[in-house]
């Protein structure tokens, strides 16, 4: 059964989430790759800051790099895994390259708790097509297909507030997508937090 928590931008939802599921102090592995592409990863920098501050442990998984065994041995050792924030088609497109979009798969369907900020909340819904009025799809390196992970029915869009990306273009991606797409869309201190069949938006 899925455990999963889709942050759009804060992480004050985190350790009542994790807490319940693996005990305090887990290890979460967490995955910075949405943010490889980008000079300035302030955001990546605070997200894995803010964990540990919450008292969480973290070990960075480099999964351009890692092979698949190399990641299937890594989150043998953690309770938990996040995905932070970025672009993300780049994010499907590593994914996709090493194999890692289907071994998560089998790990969070298996119970793995899993947490995704932003970029890391998308790529878990069924296409990241919308994203593409937040995300720039062309900073990209071979993806043949905006399909997404398809944990969930949703697209999850982040930021609907408009703080980061500005309310114009909210609008427009739900005008633009709203019929074709089942949208989630969730402010700067929500969560989607999904347990099984379970959905709901929490403060975060």
């Amino acid at each position: 059964m899925a455990e999963m928590l889709l942050l759009s931008r804060w992480l004050g939802a985190v350790p009542e989430f994790l807490i319940t599921r693996t005990g305090p102090a887990a290890r979460v592995g967490f995955i910075p790759t949405a943010s490889s592409i980008y000079s300035d990863r302030a955001w990546v920098d605070l997200d894995r800051r803010t964990l540990r501050d919450q008292g969480f442990d973290t070990t960075d998984l480099d999964i351009e790099s890692m092979s698949g065994a190399e990641l299937s041995a890594a989150l043998d050792d953690v309770d938990a895994v996040f995905v932070s924030g970025g672009n993300v088609f780049h994010l499907l497109a590593a994914m996709r390259r090493n194999g890692c979009a289907d071994i998560l798969t089998a790990r969070v369907l298996a119970g793995l708790p899993y947490l995704g900020a932003s970029a890391g909340a998308c790529v878990v819904g069924p296409d990241i097509e919308p994203l593409g009025l937040l995300d720039d799809p062309a900073e990209a390196t071979g993806l043949e297909s905006t399909a997404g992970l398809g944990w969930i029915d949703e697209v999850v869009v982040p930021h609907a507030d408009g703080i980061v990306s500005g309310r114009a273009v909210v609008d427009e991606l739900r005008g633009r997508y709203a019929d074709r797409y089942r949208l989630r869309f969730l402010d700067d201190d929500q969560a989607l937090l999904v347990s099984g069949d379970s959905r709901s938006v929490i403060a975060s």
